[in-house]
Parts: C-alpha cells; structure tokens; sequence
C-alpha cells in the first residue's frame, strides 16, 4: 500500500520538477478553476444514478453514465421501454438545475431477458452456492474459477490444471442448489 502512495505522489512531484514556478502556479490556477465544472459533473452523475437506482435497480446495473462538462449521455440496456421513458426523464430532469445544460443524449436498448430484483437476488444466491461447492473440493483454487449465473444457468470460466479438475467442478456446480444448467467455459492446461 505504501509503494502505491510513493508513486501516486512521486509521478505528480517529477511532472512539476522540470516546471518553472510560473508553469506551477497556471497548473494550479487552471485545476482550481475547473474543480467547480468537476463537482457539478459529479453531482449530475450522483443525481441521474439515484434517479436510475430508484426506478429500476435491475436495469440500472447495465447502463452507463457519462457526464463532461455538464454534458450527459447515458448508453445500455433496460428491461423495457417503459423504463427506458422513465430514464429518459428522469436524467432530463435531473439536468434541470444545471444551469445551461444540453438534453443529455441517451441511448438505451430495451432487454426484457434482464432480470428483475428478485431474479438478481435469486442469481446472486446460485454463485454463491456454487463458489461454496467449488471450494470445498480439496486441492482447487475456486478463486481462479470465473461463476455467472442468468436465471440459474451457471456459466464456469476459468483455467484449472487438469480435465480431471474441470470435471470435478463442473459436477460440483451442476450439484449445487438452485443450479438449472451449467456451461462448461473452463480450460484444462493438461
């Protein structure tokens, strides 16, 4: 952790080394003057996301939300167009205070095979029967194994050293409760 701060702080200090103190006392002017336009960016976002968190939670986990210079744009997927209208308003209304702002630009694709917040929950509960049941076979690092789960077909991935293994986990998961379906995308290095 330390090494982390010595470089977070050193790559800023060597940047300014080669600086004249006019060139310094800019860089702090000019990061000064754009810290209110970064805030502001920040608030949009933490408003359009809350919007988005509280009309739909499932659906707010497949889009993306952009925000520069009180510009927005919001890309993904919802689970139908009724909440692709609802976002669509509210990242609008959202945009309301902010002065001069643009419409934001949104582009949402409607997917109704997201699930809701109680298949999320159901999905969330199948990993984690199945990484429990991966890692109770002995001699398996189940933290190299990849789990997703969409309605309760469980997709493995992964690189595990033996097709011995890969069948062990595989069985494993297949076993495990909740499971309808396993596919099988580990690779044997042997």
């Amino acid at each position: 952790m330390t090494r982390v701060w010595v470089v977070a702080l050193a790559v800023p200090c060597l940047a300014l080394a080669g600086c004249t103190e006019r060139q310094i006392d800019d860089s702090g002017k000019a990061l000064a003057s754009a810290a209110p336009a970064l805030a502001g960016d920040g608030v949009v976002f933490t408003a359009i996301e809350s919007r988005f968190v509280a009309i739909d939670p499932s659906s707010a986990l497949h889009v993306a939300i952009a925000v520069h210079g009180g510009r927005v744009r919001v890309t993904g997927k919802v689970r139908s167009s009724g909440v692709a209208s609802r976002y669509r308003a509210a990242a609008k209304s959202a945009m309301s205070g902010a002065g001069d702002a643009t419409d934001p630009i949104v582009e949402l694709r409607v997917d109704p095979a997201i699930p809701d917040a109680a298949g999320t929950a159901r999905d969330a509960g199948v990993v984690a029967s199945v990484r429990a049941a991966i890692v109770a076979q002995g001699g398996v690092n189940g933290a190299r194994v990849g789990v997703a789960s969409h309605g309760g077909v469980v997709t493995l991935t992964g690189d595990v050293p033996t097709g011995a293994i890969r069948s062990t986990l595989v069985g494993a998961a297949q076993a495990a409760p909740g499971v309808v379906r396993v596919v099988d995308g580990l690779r044997a290095r042997s």
